[in-house]
């Protein structure tokens, strides 16, 4: 590794005598050369070098729909790296318009500053795994722009992966065994791992983070035997694979990808004739026949796959039950009113037939069978606890509800089971900070909802180009955003949020989940270290399981 930062660094100082521009800078990656630029922090006005649009791998196209993904093609020519690549096909949340392209494996890096001398000193690195309901999003600055953490000397690294059906598609056969989303995902851990050096950084200091699916990754990350080794630290932020929204089982996973083939013409029960017509269709009436049934496509076991590829070997609770995952200090929390996510929604309807929703709910959380006569009064016992009478059921009720049942019981029992199976520290918070910048509580329409919507504290963390996002001088919102900018960049440099006193922090200790005890920092005006993180819900859903199940979810 020494010789190859040996040659990047004389290959970068060459470059930096001969060019015509000082902000032409390039880097000789293990694939080839790339020339990034020079960006601004918009809160400091310190410059950083950005590298953008990177191919961590081959494109997915042709033959490769569908499958894993393979190491990117080596180039002579230099590259330009000084925008960003294409996305992956989605409809973007932003414009509501269909984006991107199938080859869309690119990576972006952000350093402080190359390497350079026989003395090299390199950075801490922060990976950001983008969110979007393993559907939509990308890694680009449109909402992850990486100033804040820049300026902390951190290098910050992000990507695009592939989404919906392109990602997720699974036949549980050795051919799409399923999970490639997440597995693009592994590759550019594997790209970081390999030249993040050359940027700066230490492979041996990397941390993956990620909000909402972007969470439920990085603990998708943390189970998978493929990513062992390959990061050191991990912040799954508002998401856990054990979230609903989060995991497909893997007879659904076929039977979603028969359907879809039905939908487009083809009527077999062959899963290798199946595949074949999928490939041979032009991505355009995929995608429209895929968006405008609203099929859902998400991560899943593979399930008697035998090959070298097998990304999530059996269901996420078994794997931490059997402690069979990756036990790396782990940073998780959720959002105090994380369904504003569904505003609008509720306000329309959704969950309007409680009692069928509630059945429906508790038949597939508790996988129940469809005449199974418990349902009725499980579903009776979740109606009571929430709604009480349900006459007059408020917004308010329906928030926290979907705030309990989508997020905050899977974070929970993520954390509680890890920290008894784990030698690494786990540390959980809840955001509750509500305040003129809490950008994506306005995009919902949360209005004055009181508490923090889901991914509101993005906001604090990233510079979102998609916005005039600004912190006024002095305001809480801008002491807020250096005390959560703090928190994370202590977590990545060290493996603790709070390793000493700090009056910036207003000298909190974040004290780690123990088997006996659940401490949790409350993020708000002020920071404050809690205990017992809705400890009457969190109860109330355990007794639940237990009685309608065999197992709880979190012991």
């Amino acid at each position: 590794m020494k010789c190859y930062i040996l040659s990047a660094v004389i290959f970068v100082v060459f470059f930096r005598l001969s060019s015509s521009s000082q902000n032409d800078l390039i880097v000789l990656t293990l694939h080839g050369p790339v020339r990034g630029t020079t960006l601004t922090s918009s809160r400091s006005n310190r410059q950083f070098l950005a590298f953008m649009g990177i191919p961590y791998a081959r494109p997915p196209v042709g033959d490769l729909r569908f499958k894993a993904p393979q190491p990117a093609a080596s180039w002579t020519e230099l590259k330009n790296a000084t925008v960003e690549g294409s996305t992956c096909p989605h409809v973007s949340e932003w414009t509501r318009t269909t984006e991107g392209e199938e080859d869309c494996l690119f990576i972006n890096v952000f350093t402080p500053k190359l390497p350079s001398g026989p003395n090299v000193t390199l950075y801490d690195v922060l990976v950001v795994i983008h969110g979007g309901g393993f559907f939509f999003g990308s890694g680009n600055r449109i909402s992850l722009g990486p100033d804040f953490l820049v300026d902390e000397d951190v290098v910050v690294v992000s990507f695009n992966y592939r989404l919906g059906f392109l990602g997720f598609l699974s036949l549980q056969n050795s051919e799409v065994p399923g999970n490639n989303g997440l597995k693009d995902q592994s590759m550019a851990l594997h790209w970081i791992k390999q030249n993040i050096a050359r940027f700066g950084g230490d492979p041996n200091k990397v941390t993956i983070s990620g909000n909402s699916a972007g969470g439920a990754a990085v603990h998708y990350q943390v189970l998978s035997p493929m990513s062992r080794g390959l990061f050191q630290r991990a912040v799954a932020q508002s998401g856990s694979a054990l979230n609903p929204w989060a995991f497909q089982s893997a007879s659904k996973s076929v039977d979603t990808a028969f359907r879809v083939g039905t939908f487009l013409g083809t009527n077999t029960t062959d899963k290798d004739e199946l595949l074949r017509y999928l490939k041979s269709l032009p991505l355009e009436r995929l995608w429209r026949v895929v968006t405008s049934h609203d099929f859902k496509f998400q991560p899943t076991s593979e399930i008697n796959i035998t090959s070298d590829e097998v990304f999530l070997p059996d269901k996420p609770i078994n794997m931490i039950n059997a402690g069979n995952f990756n036990k790396v200090p782990y940073v998780t929390g959720v959002a105090s009113r994380e369904g504003i996510l569904l505003v609008q929604q509720l306000k329309q309807g959704y969950l309007g037939d409680l009692q069928n929703k509630t059945e429906s709910i508790i038949k597939e959380e508790f996988e129940m069978e469809e005449n199974d006569p418990r349902i009725h009064e499980a579903a009776a016992k979740l109606r009571e606890f929430y709604f009480g009478d349900a006459t007059n059921v408020t917004l308010l009720q329906r928030i926290i509800f979907i705030t309990d049942l989508w997020f905050t019981r899977g974070v929970y029992c993520t954390a509680k089971r890890q920290a008894a199976l784990s030698t690494s520290p786990v540390y959980v918070y809840q955001f509750s900070f509500s305040g003129a910048t809490n950008l994506y509580k306005d995009k919902f329409g949360g209005g004055d909802i009181p508490g923090a919507a889901h991914a509101d504290e993005l906001a604090y963390l990233y510079q979102a180009s998609f916005t005039n996002q600004t912190f006024a001088p002095e305001s809480p919102e801008l002491e807020l955003s250096r005390r959560i900018i703090k928190l994370w960049a202590n977590f990545v440099k060290t493996g603790n949020p709070t390793p000493e006193a700090d009056p910036l922090l207003q000298n909190v200790t974040w004290n780690p989940v123990t088997q006996t005890e659940f401490p949790y920092l409350h993020i708000d005006t002020n920071l404050t270290l809690k205990h017992d993180l809705l400890n009457d819900t969190m109860n109330f859903w355990d007794q639940l399981t237990r009685n309608y199940t065999t197992h709880s979810l979190c012991e």
